[in-house]
């Protein structure tokens, strides 16, 4: 049992996974020099499968997310096919609240890791990968005696790659449509000197590289403490580096004194992402996020009037009690701020979530795979759920990718309003068959120039 196979197979080329750095650092303290194979989605399956095989691993270990479930359940016969003694261990957070489905529809699997994986990859590791259960739960140590997942050769293969880093895990929300906001998923923190001292490991690692990294910090809520995300933004705000940090945000954690502080930093060196989520207080009660709207918007206004922080606003469609007239109007709302970035998604249904428990109260019906998209629910209907998703597009090409301010401006104006804008819009692309995915600025220019006219 020495060959041993890390893999991973990613949405795009420039993510990495995090969580194989975490497992290769375990396994190698138990004196294993595991193999990290990434690969992407959109490869062949067949060449996945060559370039698993070509390894003759004796044990492989994948890991598993929304984006990749089905692909990986289509590659499991074929690797038990191809290698039929290698061990095969799954884990990760599409397979932790569905550990029993998946064993039952995939023979093939000789463990499944529920839950975190540091200390029981450890566990399997010292048992020669046998386990007496074929469903494993370990409790991991406190997150910050967990080591850093990079080394020095890690970097070289982060070129042109996000750089992925956290510094918590959990959340001490209660949102019902995320996993983190589960009962047993409560905050669990780096100190902010150790952050503080890691974060300074990755920026003297990457000051070389070829262009000026993204560094995403993938806490569910980095500002969750706010007076330790000031100690650690006033690090990076004033650090000697080219380097722009993402952070996940809540709007309700922001404070004056933060608006102060990023005021100071380089333009460029922050893109925070805030999950709105909803701005109709009903909804948010439902969902189990205490904080009003109208209390927040103020301070994510200054945020963005500052100009020098890249600002991403999240929304989401298929909330309870969020109707067509209601989404209507909360775009009109975020847009009337002028954020970098509005992203509207769509609800996910997924496994091990309270959105999940409670569907049939609320009418909903979502995919029964990956990616568990909501379809219909109470309030709006399958049709809308479509309307909106085009709508979506449509902010991401006129909006986010071309930056047409003046025309959208313009054609809010006609309409009343940037919400009901974008609703006419969606119509006429319907009627015209015109392509709203597009993100070439000359058609998307000439195709709000026609709405004009």
């Amino acid at each position: 049992m020495n060959r041993i196979l890390l893999l991973s197979i990613n949405a795009r080329f420039s993510h990495a996974n995090l969580a194989l750095h975490y497992l290769r650092n375990e396994l190698r303290a138990e004196g294993f020099e595991p193999i990290m194979l990434e690969c992407e989605i959109n490869q062949r399956r067949q060449d996945i499968l060559q370039r698993v095989v070509a390894h003759s691993p004796d044990v492989i270990l994948i890991s598993v997310y929304v984006w990749n479930a089905l692909l990986v359940s289509l590659l499991l016969p074929d690797l038990r096919a191809l290698l039929p003694r290698v061990r095969l261990v799954v884990g990760g957070p599409e397979v932790s609240w569905t550990a029993e489905p998946w064993l039952e529809n995939h023979p093939e699997i000789d463990v499944v890791i529920s839950g975190p994986g540091e200390a029981a990859v450890r566990v399997l590791a010292r048992a020669g990968f046998e386990s007496p259960a074929r469903v494993l739960s370990v409790a991991n140590p406190p997150f910050g005696e967990i080591p850093f997942p990079y080394t020095a050769e890690d970097f070289g293969r982060l070129h042109h790659r996000y750089v992925y880093y956290e510094s918590s895990r959990g959340c001490p929300c209660s949102c019902s449509y995320c996993v983190s906001g589960r009962a047993d998923q409560r905050p669990d923190y780096r100190s902010g000197e150790q952050t503080i001292a890691e974060l300074g490991l990755i920026i003297e690692q990457t000051r070389d590289f070829p262009a000026p990294p993204i560094v995403k910090l993938v806490d569910r809520t980095f500002n969750a403490q706010p007076a330790r995300a000031r100690d650690i933004w006033t690090f990076l705000a004033e650090a000697d580096t080219e380097a722009t940090f993402h952070c996940e945000i809540h709007p309700a954690f922001l404070q004056p004194e933060d608006l102060a502080l990023l005021a100071t930093a380089p333009p460029g060196r922050f893109q925070f992402e805030i999950g709105v989520q909803s701005v109709h207080a009903d909804t948010l009660r439902a969902i189990g996020r205490s904080n009003q709207w109208n209390r927040s918007r103020p301070r994510v206004q200054e945020l963005i009037a500052l100009g020098n922080v890249t600002v991403h606003l999240d929304l989401i469609v298929g909330l309870p009690h969020d109707d067509a007239q209601s989404l209507i109007e909360a775009v009109d709302d975020l847009l009337r701020l002028k954020p970098h970035r509005i992203d509207l998604g769509i609800l996910k249904s997924l496994p091990g979530t309270a959105i999940r428990e409670n569907a049939s109260e609320h009418g909903q019906i979502a995919m029964h795979h990956p990616p568990y998209q909501v379809l219909a629910n109470h309030w709006l209907t399958p049709a809308d759920f479509a309307r909106f998703a085009r709508i979506g597009e449509l902010i991401d090409a006129i909006w986010n990718t071309n930056r047409l301010e003046q025309e959208l401006d313009e054609a809010a104006v006609r309409h009343g309003g940037y919400g009901a804008a974008l609703v006419a819009l969606e119509h006429q692309a319907a009627e015209t068959r015109y392509h709203v995915a597009t993100r070439q600025r000359q058609k998307v220019e000439a195709f709000l120039g026609s709405s004009a006219s």
